[in-house]
């Protein structure tokens, strides 16, 4: 923002300059020699330049005073009523989603921590079976375990990633909302291999059902 002096300070500046280039001037008309040429090419341009920070410095006041005539006839014109009635809605508005993302936050935390306990049971049961010699794909009637997956109980268990599962739940919120949004585009499909993706499409099958 421009003040008062910052335009006395610069006018103080063109001042001196057209000094110096008057003397400048007068050195050229007597001398003509070429260190008063040098000289007065120097002046001309530092007086040149002084003004047009000045008219620029000048121009820039008259907008700021222009704006804050502007801003308090706004000001003026604005019910008092309807501010305090917009920062009441406001605040409670913020409130509320502070409250969901808090309890987002949380329930993200839990997912995280039962899914990762999910995946260490399916692991240790898929490491026991192996160690006791039941192996899947190698008949019997309830499969086994095989390279931390299990065959048990007429079905398959795969170990999941809890953050690329809750990731996609996120992004499939995100896009049932917005599907332009930059989060929307993300495809957590891609992330890991055929067992991953099957393991979270397994739980997030599950989750509509609940």
């Amino acid at each position: 923002m421009v003040t008062p002096q910052d335009l006395d300070e610069a006018e103080a500046v063109v001042e001196a300059a057209e000094v110096k280039l008057d003397q400048a001037e007068t050195h050229h008309a007597t001398t003509g020699s070429p260190t008063a040429v040098a000289e007065l090419q120097v002046a001309r341009a530092e007086a040149h330049a002084a003004r047009d920070r000045l008219r620029a410095l000048r121009s820039r006041w008259g907008a700021e005073r222009a704006a804050e005539t502007r801003r308090a006839e706004a000001e003026a014109g604005f019910p008092a009523e309807r501010r305090e009635a917009l920062t009441r809605q406001l605040v409670d508005a913020r409130d509320l989603a502070a409250d969901a993302v808090a309890a987002l936050d949380g329930a993200a935390r839990e997912a995280l921590a039962a899914v990762g306990a999910y995946t260490a049971l399916v692991r240790q049961a898929s490491g026991e079976l192996t160690a006791a010699g039941l192996r899947a794909g190698e008949g019997g009637p309830d499969g086994g375990g095989t390279g931390g997956v299990v065959h048990v109980g007429g079905e398959v268990w795969r170990p999941a990633d809890g953050g690329a599962l809750l990731g996609s739940v996120m992004q499939a919120a995100v896009a049932a909302a917005d599907a332009r949004h930059p989060l929307a585009q993300l495809r957590w499909a891609q992330l890991g291999g055929l067992a991953d993706k099957a393991a979270r499409d397994e739980l997030l099958a599950r989750a509509v059902e609940r």
